[in-house]
């Protein structure tokens, strides 16, 4: 139970934080809480991420190659599979794990977790991983629920979905979307209201969420109350816009950050960044449709939204473009910008006081949206 922070650091935030128009929308900006270099990357994770952008910078090309291949897949599992956060909920939080029949006769494992405290018809937080659709799991963001959980007393769900290239798109996609049928159906059962579901995932798994919100709506079946994405892929088809159009400039980067956040960028985003291979990777060359791109889809109607993101995030862009577009269709949204970070920081729960931050609003996000 121990944070690598102290708390001073964490109400910094808090009380540093300030609303800003970006784009023509209002956007809850997060500065850093110890630093004012416009463009710096947090200075705990600077000193975290600088080895590291060193040896990307040194490593052989044919080391960094990423493709669909079971090597490379390997590899990249590794590199996206370990768990960062430390413990940090200090209560008795009950994890029941279980199995739910898919489609086709699999059966999708998931966890439930239940709360010490408990309330009666209290929200149920269905959680969906990320991982690029090919790695991560239910382990790499435990922590990140197990705090929300503790934090509002709620029930929460979480599913290991079935991962590409070995199960090509749709499967993880209707895997997610079987799940939140089974929670809605069993949410009483769970001690929780059906009528309150919130989903949400972190990068592939906002993408995985907004699928599970598109196929609600489209189906009329009403079963999530509001969503929330952390720095989801939303253009994987790369619509170009003038808000979409990813371009180093459109970051402001400390020059004496520079090395390190530029060769993060275009390692995972940008122009042929790992990003790009997603399509690859899925088993799919059907990547311009509206369940893997929903920047491109009619956002009328969508339940109430969070979208959050690092100023440093490869996805930053496609992400602020789609809080706009989800802004402009009448959607009630509220962004958050995180100063001096990337992506994943919902990996780092008691690594970094803005990870406990953002499980923190969304916290608050779940309340004011299922009263």
């Amino acid at each position: 139970m121990s944070r690598k922070y102290s708390n001073e650091l964490l109400k910094k935030i808090e009380e540093r934080q300030e609303v800003k128009v970006i784009n023509g929308i209002d956007v809850l900006v997060k500065n850093l809480p110890d630093c004012d270099d416009k463009g710096a990357m947090d200075p705990r994770l600077y000193k975290d991420t600088k080895k590291m952008a060193l040896m990307m910078k040194i490593m052989p090309k044919s080391m960094m190659k990423m493709d669909a291949s079971p090597k490379s897949i390997a590899r990249l599992r590794k590199m996206f599979n370990g768990v960062k956060s430390v413990p940090t909920a200090e209560s008795n939080i009950t994890i029941e794990k279980m199995t739910v029949k898919a489609e086709d006769g699999y059966d999708i494992p998931i966890r439930i977790y239940h709360p010490e405290n408990k309330v009666e018809n209290s929200p149920i937080l269905y959680f969906i991983h990320g991982g690029g659709f090919f790695a991560g799991s239910p382990d790499v963001v435990e922590e990140l629920i197990k705090l929300i959980v503790e934090n509002e007393n709620i029930h929460a769900v979480s599913v290991d979905y079935r991962l590409a290239p070995e199960n090509p798109y749709p499967t993880g996609h209707t895997d997610c979307f079987t799940v939140l049928k089974w929670v809605y159906e069993n949410a009483e059962a769970i001690g929780a209201d059906k009528n309150k579901i919130v989903v949400s995932g972190d990068s592939a798994g906002g993408n995985l969420t907004q699928y599970c919100t598109t196929r609600d709506k489209e189906l009329g079946t009403g079963m999530v109350r509001a969503q929330m994405l952390l720095y989801p892929t939303v253009n994987m088809a790369g619509i170009s816009d003038e808000l979409s159009t990813w371009t180093l400039d459109k970051y402001e980067i400390y020059p004496k950050h520079k090395s390190v956040i530029t060769t993060t960028l275009t390692m995972m985003g940008g122009d042929g960044g790992a990003s790009s291979m997603l399509g690859d990777l899925l088993g799919t060359t059907d990547i311009n449709n509206t369940y893997l791109t929903p920047y491109m889809a009619d956002v009328t109607g969508m339940p109430p939204t969070l979208v959050t993101f690092g100023e440093h995030d490869f996805l930053a862009v496609e992400c602020m473009a789609y809080a706009v577009k989800l802004n402009k269709a009448g959607v009630k949204t509220k962004t958050i910008l995180y100063k001096g970070f990337g992506h994943a920081y919902g990996d780092n729960i008691g690594v970094y006081p803005q990870s406990e931050d953002c499980a923190i609003e969304m916290g608050k996000f779940i309340r004011e949206n299922c009263k």
